[in-house]
Parts: structure tokens; C-alpha cells; sequence
């Protein structure tokens, strides 16, 4: 049976001219971290690989990290 968590990330507001600054920089590429105000659940969920989450699917299968 799969397992599934919930995790929220509430956003900052920014205007059109700050989005495009920030995009044209290239930094937000693959996360949010800049925009993101609040997180609500699993950090490493929202901001990359679910770290715990993962290690938790594989310990029924002798899988260490």
C-alpha cells in the first residue's frame, strides 16, 4: 500500500518586474526557496528529495542510506 504526505508552501507575493528579475537570474531553477514564506509539513519535500519519507519506504526492504 503506498504511503503519501501532505506538505503546504505559501508563496510571497512579488510583482511581475521582481518575477521576471529573479527568473532572468537563473537562481529559481529547480526550487522556490526564495518565494517560499511558510512550510507547513515536510520541508525536504517541498524543497527537494523527502528525506525521511524515503527512508521510511525503504526499511521494509533492509535498504540503508
Amino acid at each position: 500500500m503506498a504511503k503519501y504526505e501532505a506538505a503546504q508552501a505559501r508563496l510571497a507575493r512579488a510583482d511581475l518586474r521582481e518575477i521576471d528579475r529573479y527568473v532572468a537570474s537563473g537562481e529559481p531553477m529547480g526550487k522556490a526557496a526564495a518565494w517560499t514564506a511558510q512550510i507547513n509539513g515536510s520541508y525536504s519535500g517541498i524543497m527537494g528529495l523527502p528525506l525521511f519519507e524515503t527512508a521510511e519506504l525503504r526499511r521494509p526492504l533492509g535498504w540503508r542510506f
